[in-house]
């Protein structure tokens, strides 16, 4: 059975101006309905949610997470059971649910601050979330207008023939996911995790085994570290990767 290795989110900023929070808050323009509407399932299981007899679990169609907690296989979506189901706080299927990994550190590097750990991580175990305030577009286009360095981060959902737009502004407000910095060749990606919302929660996960001491990176345009030079920001690209654009993604994610 997996035995939890994070923690309650106990980080802080190291910018006093900063403040922080452990999950999204609703912000200007954000659809309270959805925020505050829990995911149309509860799973009645006994177990550990492991089949696909779990309700939550047969959204997706596979388990999301093996018996240590990580990923089994790169989903564009993932639902965890949530406070409505009848299963234990300790059920295989709730991951992000508990908290950022322990041995997160903040430092000072080339780029700026940027967020490195201090214990190894393996592929496919979760890392933190990117959190923030959640706004809507036309919010967010206002706020860029008026500060160029942001961290509005965009994602759009593609599910059949609907997009499903979520935006989160950790510029302000925000958790420790707002260090991460962009690389060409990164070690994790984002994947949007629904639990007691209708809107998602950017669930940062490893996609390589990251040793100690490394930065924790992920691709700015999404999809895991595409390298299409479509969509490329003014921004000149600090990541010294092999691969490396040149220039910025727009900080979208494209699912």
């Amino acid at each position: 059975m997996y035995k939890n290795n994070q923690t309650e989110d106990n980080y802080d900023h190291i910018d006093n101006s900063l403040i922080y929070t452990t999950t999204n808050i609703p912000g200007p323009g954000c659809d309270m309905n959805n925020f505050n509407c829990c995911p149309n399932y509860v799973c009645n299981c006994t177990d550990s949610c492991k089949t696909l007899n779990c309700k939550c679990v047969r959204l997706v169609g596979c388990n999301n997470y093996d018996n240590f907690g990580k990923l089994i296989s790169i989903n564009r979506f993932i639902y965890e059971c949530n406070n409505l189901c009848n299963c234990m706080s300790s059920c295989q299927n709730r991951v992000v649910q508990l908290g950022p990994r322990i041995g997160l550190r903040i430092s000072h590097n080339t780029k700026g601050y940027s967020l490195y750990t201090d214990i190894a991580i393996e592929k496919g175990q979760f890392v933190c979330e990117y959190a923030g305030e959640i706004i809507d577009l036309p919010e967010a286009k206002r706020r860029s207008n008026l500060d160029s360095e942001n961290y509005i981060f965009v994602i759009n959902e593609h599910v059949a023939d609907c997009v499903t737009t979520t935006v989160i502004d950790a510029t302000i407000i925000g958790n420790i996911g707002r260090y991460i910095n962009h690389s060409c060749q990164p070690n994790c990606m984002i994947i949007p995790v629904r639990i007691d919302s209708l809107i998602p929660r950017l669930a940062i996960f490893a996609i390589n085994d990251i040793k100690c001491n490394e930065e924790i990176t992920y691709h700015y345009g999404g999809e895991g570290g595409s390298h299409s030079h479509n969509n490329l920001s003014e921004i000149k690209c600090l990541c010294e990767s092999f691969i490396c654009n040149g220039f910025l993604p727009r900080k979208t994610g494209l699912f």
